[in-house]
């Protein structure tokens, strides 16, 4: 199995899950493993978390529309929902590179900014239907806010989605 696939379920008697059949870990070195990368995006994240400092970080991992066309268009993603991004697009990007936020990866970097429009969708959504209202009437340079970029998919990044929901 991948590991990019796991997901950690907080408070279950076996909150490592295999991402795509929701089954158990079981192998105790990958279970070590997960729980020490999890234990960095924490840390990492603690000291700012929740203040208007964090908010700006996380406001300044925007996406111009004009990349994230581009990006749909090459990757073919237009019938892929949301869900696959993620697994199959945002972690396997991020694995290698610390477990970041997809924006902060070098190449993506570039197209990153503060955003002015913040983008709702559904996990099992289409993401091109996201990608279509996100260009609707807008300009090649307006930076939308998607959290599966802006907000590490990864077990740690509790610490962002909490400050966002308020809790």
């Amino acid at each position: 199995r991948v590991l990019f696939r796991s997901e950690y379920w907080g408070g279950d008697d076996h909150p490592w899950r295999h991402g795509l059949d929701k089954s158990p870990v079981t192998d105790v070195s990958v279970i070590a493993s997960e729980e020490q990368h999890k234990l960095a995006a924490e840390a990492a994240d603690q000291d700012t978390a929740g203040t208007p400092a964090h908010a700006e970080k996380l406001r300044g991992c925007g996406v111009r529309v004009d990349f994230l066309l581009a990006l749909t268009f090459a990757l073919d993603m237009w019938e892929w929902q949301t869900w696959e991004v993620v697994q199959y697009l945002v972690k396997p990007a991020t694995e290698g590179e610390g477990r970041c936020r997809f924006m902060e990866l070098a190449a993506v970097r570039v197209y990153a900014g503060a955003a002015s429009v913040f983008m709702s969708h559904c996990w099992g959504g289409r993401w091109g239907d996201l990608v279509a209202a996100a260009c609707a009437g807008a300009d090649a340079n307006r930076i939308v806010w998607i959290d599966v970029f802006a907000v590490r998919q990864w077990p740690g990044g509790w610490v962002e989605k909490s400050g966002l929901m308020g809790g």
